[in-house]
């Protein structure tokens, strides 16, 4: 590859950080507590490029300064390897102009029933805070399934809880989900709960940000069903996708 190419790869690549990072598109790909990573990378990356284009321009104003004759080498030998590496360019402009949005149904539906839930229950049960006072009570999905699964106390039960999500419409049931970030994007592992008693929630599309408030079906959530637990719906509305998909 042409040195020419690879500063332009690098300031484009740096850029492309440079740009989900202060717009908040990172949010897609890592957690909140990495952008000043993504936003030192991108700047490393054109601060390298810039310096070796600076370097190679004086070189070459030493080079013609310095030459004799006018007469050029440049015989047009690797012009074909040169379009090759121009290639490359294109999936760093597709980061650039295209970021790709955050992992959705497909990442649900795709990995074999793998739950956040899904780790070996404690014996004799697990201990949760209370849940605060109120007639409708926020709350996380990961912590409304992980109350479901391992709660002995049954915190949830006859409590009505606001949580929310994106549709997923899997074998017949429409599920709402989230998927939590261990560090990165590639380690999101997702929680789900099954929407019951509503007829409307089948209308909704596939990936599409919803707010539910409802109250969970007692025994539900089980090993059998990855400790996907159901969720009697008493009001459910479309909302924008948020700022932090991931939980």
């Amino acid at each position: 590859m042409r040195r020419e190419t690879q500063n332009i790869l690098l300031v484009l690549l740096g850029g492309a950080l440079l740009k989900i990072g202060l717009t908040g598109a990172y949010l897609n790909y890592v957690k909140p507590s990495f952008q000043w990573l993504v936003l030192a990378a991108g700047a490393v990356m054109v601060l390298l490029a810039l310096f070796a284009i600076a370097r190679d321009l004086k070189q070459h104003v030493r080079a013609s300064a310095g030459a004799s004759g006018g007469h050029s080498h440049d015989d047009g030998h690797g012009h074909a390897h040169g379009r090759s590496s121009w290639m490359l360019m294109l999936p760093v402009l597709a980061i650039f102009l295209i970021a790709p949005p955050a992992l959705g149904s497909d990442s649900v539906t795709r990995n074999d029933g793998r739950s956040v839930a899904q780790s070996e229950r404690k014996t004799g049960g697990a201990a949760f805070d209370p849940l605060p006072p109120g007639d409708v009570v926020p709350i996380t999905m990961t912590d409304f399934v992980t109350r479901s699964a391992w709660d002995d106390a049954n915190t949830l039960n006859d409590r009505t809880v606001r949580m929310s999500g994106f549709i997923v419409h899997d074998k017949g049931s429409t599920l709402m989900a989230r998927l939590v970030m261990g560090c990165c994007a590639a380690d999101a592992t997702p929680v789900r709960v099954r929407l019951a008693e509503e007829p409307s929630v089948s209308g909704y599309a596939v990936d599409s940000w919803v707010e539910v408030t409802g109250r969970i079906q007692p025994g539900t959530s089980t090993q059998a069903n990855s400790y996907t637990p159901s969720l009697t719906v008493t009001s459910i509305k479309q909302i924008p996708v948020p700022e932090m998909p991931y939980e």
